[in-house]
């Protein structure tokens, strides 16, 4: 089932904005990645016992490379807390792992429901905080604890490894609410974790994939290499420039953006 060259254009251009919402709100960009993967493999005859497995494995490829040019641009403007990446990517990594191995076991279809109910849980969080709460947090008042940020790692990592996300959804809110951090300085960490959580928990659908049967050609276990590439080679474009974004837009509108969007995507999952 090799792609046509306008298919694997299209799929650059999908990568593009995939790119462009890393950088923009720190997260991996799988919530756009997923359901259109699990929207061409319906069309393109995979079979349905694997092909969600594939759209959260070769999502979490490309999440790799969107995250790292992310963080880079996001190191560059100093919204990074390199303590908390460590703590939050090493905890989340390790949980992603192991997890992948029970997400190989479940249905497709209860991994699209949770995904769903996972991001909406996240956005209505932010959506509905007041403005007076979120003036509060534009200065860190103090450094989290070990605890909450390996907490925090752990709660992404099985996020990541369920909904094929990089955990940014999850982490974002959980550093933002509980751990008071600036949603900027909140952003760009969550883009350095990312890599790291990611790149365990695509390891692990390669790794819990192979063998499988009904893998298109051109898969790494549950990774399709042929659209991985092209949403990667977008990716990178494009990531830098939404991190530049969210730099110059103001945490408000950041927020409101970032929440309305992830439950649009989940409300079509859940309906479709």
């Amino acid at each position: 089932m090799d792609l046509l060259i306008v298919e694997f254009l299209i799929f650059i251009g999908v990568g593009c904005v995939v790119g462009f919402l890393a950088g923009l709100f720190g997260v991996g960009g799988g919530f756009v990645m997923v359901p259109i993967l699990i929207f061409s493999y319906e069309h393109s005859g995979v079979s349905p016992a694997v092909l969600t497995h594939i759209a959260i494995g070769t999502s979490l490829f490309v999440v790799v490379f969107a995250s790292i040019t992310s963080a880079y641009q996001h190191r560059k403007q100093k919204n990074i807390h390199w303590r908390s990446v460590f703590l939050i990517g090493s905890s989340s990594a390790l949980f992603a792992f192991a997890t992948t191995r029970l997400a190989a076991e479940l249905s497709g279809r209860h991994l699209q429901v949770a995904f769903a109910i996972i991001v909406i849980a996240a956005a209505i969080r932010m959506l509905t905080e007041s403005e007076a709460q979120a003036e509060k947090k534009l200065q860190w008042s103090s450094m989290p604890n070990t605890f909450g940020l390996v907490g925090v790692g752990a709660a992404a990592g099985v996020v990541s490894a369920l909904a094929g996300i990089g955990g940014g959804l999850f982490t974002i809110p959980l550093m933002y609410n509980f751990l008071k951090m600036p949603l900027k300085l909140s952003i760009g960490t969550s883009s350095a974790a990312i890599v790291i959580t990611a790149f365990f928990a695509v390891t692990g659908y390669i790794v819990n994939g192979m063998g499988r049967s009904g893998l298109p050609e051109w898969s790494a276990g549950f990774v399709d290499l042929q659209r991985g590439v092209a949403l990667a080679i977008g990716s990178v474009f494009l990531a830098r420039v939404g991190a530049y974004v969210s730099f110059k837009t103001h945490p408000s509108r950041l927020k409101k953006l970032f929440a309305l969007f992830v439950i649009l995507i989940s409300l079509y999952i859940l309906v479709k």
